[in-house]
């Protein structure tokens, strides 16, 4: 089974609203000040896959790890 990472990628977020993706993370692994694109703190993400799909810009996506 591959590694997955969660990237964020700001150009495809709107940045107008608070991030649904945030709202749904079972780990608190994503935070947003104002209407930002999220940051994902890395030492708690597990990459379960919930908040891309919660994210409807597709600024989140969960991505093979290159090792």
């Amino acid at each position: 089974m591959k590694n997955k990472i969660l990237k964020v990628y700001p150009s495809r977020c709107p940045q107008n609203h608070p991030c649904p993706a945030v709202r749904v993370c079972p780990v608190g692994a994503l935070s947003q000040r104002g209407f930002a694109a999220p940051t994902v703190d890395y030492s708690k993400c597990i990459a379960c896959g919930k908040c891309p799909l919660a994210c409807h810009g597709r600024a989140l996506v969960l991505e093979d790890t290159d090792n």
